[in-house]
């Protein structure tokens, strides 16, 4: 199998952290995690924290944590008119996916099978889990509860605990499956529902909150990246090369939407009006207004890569990318 998803989807994090050309005061060189049998370093210290390329984005209460390459995790207690650095980060790789239960419990995966857990809205993070036995990097992570949750990414690499991330084990979503896929991310459905985002057009539908998987093709010639669920029941699902794929009937069938460009799509947000809002590459966003029957596609003059975007608690949204904080709308 060509590996094309992988290649774009690390592409996108090279991309974005190739502008990480801002200063930056490295943490002391003798500074580790806490954990003595990991050979982490804390996160590198940044000047400009609302500067810092960012991948992920979540919101904890009324707080906005956000994470990027060398472990910089940023908090912005403003709606986002400005960010500090979080105090401690016992990593320097790159943090890729974020979920947050409620205010203070939250919970970061990313590079060398990395997951960070967090009791203080994000203030201060412990290491939970690490794998540095080759390239393992975790896509993206979701918490149901306080105790259950799942993380995946490379190779068809899925991860689960039932005790808050004491302890973690591995599982197949496919039992006995001879092809594995790179799963790029997780959204929710209806109930217990929930979905994975994989490689090759492949959607993973779980109905009883991950204990069990079935695996749905799609027509979509590329990986998805992202998912959302609409306050109608529909579901969105975004990736590469610009495709846009809708279910209405709970994610057993798929169908494609067109969506006016060919940049890949890194998430979605339905904004407080209703209207869904698309981030991608080279600054593209999308607009339905139509509960995602049809989109309009805009670009940034600037092209700055998006990666997220987060409701601005004014009925618009935060875009964050390549330039870290990069628009409020």
């Amino acid at each position: 199998m060509i590996r094309t998803g992988l290649l774009s989807r690390t592409a996108v994090a090279a991309l974005l952290m190739s502008s990480l050309a801002l200063a930056q005061d490295p943490a002391p060189a003798s500074a580790t995690a806490p954990n003595s049998s990991s050979v982490q370093k804390l996160a590198v210290v940044v000047r400009r924290p609302a500067s810092t390329p960012m991948l992920a984005a979540a919101i904890a209460g009324t707080r906005i944590v956000a994470v990027g390459d060398h472990g910089v995790i940023i908090l912005s207690d403003d709606n986002g008119k400005t960010f500090r650095q979080a105090r401690a980060v016992p990593t320097r790789s790159l943090l890729t996916s974020l979920s947050f239960v409620d205010a203070q419990h939250g919970w970061a995966a990313g590079h060398d099978g990395l997951i960070l857990m967090t009791q203080d809205g994000g203030d201060s993070w412990t290491l939970q889990h690490e794998d540095l036995d080759g390239d393992k990097p975790l896509f993206a992570i979701h918490f149901h509860d306080a105790e259950h949750g799942i993380a995946v990414g490379l190779f068809n690499a899925a991860l689960r605990t039932e005790d808050g991330g004491a302890h973690w084990s591995s599982f197949e979503l496919k039992p006995g499956a001879s092809e594995d896929r790179h799963l790029y991310g997780i959204f929710t459905g209806r109930g217990n529902t929930l979905f994975i985002a994989a490689e090759g057009g492949t959607i993973y539908r779980s109905l009883d909150a991950g204990a069990h998987w079935d695996e749905v093709q799609t027509r979509n010639p590329g990986s998805f990246w992202a998912g959302l669920a609409l306050n109608s029941g529909a579901l969105l699902a975004v990736g590469q090369r610009g495709h846009v794929f809708v279910s209405r009937d709970n994610g057993s069938s798929w169908n494609e939407v067109a969506s006016q460009t060919d940049q890949s799509l890194t998430g979605a947000l339905q904004l407080a009006d209703g209207s869904v809002l698309v981030t991608g590459l080279a600054g593209v966003t999308l607009h339905s207004g139509d509960d995602g029957q049809t989109f309009t596609a805009a670009a940034r003059s600037d092209r700055t890569p998006l990666t997220v975007a987060l409701p601005n608690g004014a009925g618009g949204a935060l875009l964050l990318g390549g330039n870290g904080i990069v628009d409020a709308r």
